[in-house]
């Protein structure tokens, strides 16, 4: 089944909060299809109120809490994303540094 929204290239540059968040999300096909709905790449604009009611199980929660604070700079509330992150697969773990880097301007 192909997912309601395709990300696509914008007629205009991405913040780099933006291109931090598909980043992750590109490691993660089944989450991508899950938030890709709220997530408006043209307006760049995320729904987190209608992401964060979503039942995630543990490692896409804690997902969900490390593209919030790169996309907001701040923490989620009641989130332990250190914690959760280590059971995540190497492929995610490696996605989220990645776009620490590129939303610290480490990384181009």
């Amino acid at each position: 089944m192909a997912p309601a929204f395709c990300f696509q290239k914008p007629q205009r540059k991405l913040s780099v909060q933006m291109r931090a968040v598909l980043m992750v999300l590109e490691a993660d096909p089944y989450l991508k299809d899950m938030l890709s709905p709220h997530i408006d790449v043209e307006l760049e604009t995320i729904r987190w109120d209608r992401i964060f009611p979503i039942r995630f199980g543990s490692g896409h929660s804690t997902v969900v809490s490390w593209l919030y604070g790169l996309w907001t700079d701040e923490p989620r509330p009641r989130a332990n994303v250190f914690n959760g992150s280590l059971n995540l697969t190497p492929r995610l773990q490696a996605a989220i540094l990645q776009a620490l880097a590129l939303r610290w301007g480490l990384a181009a």
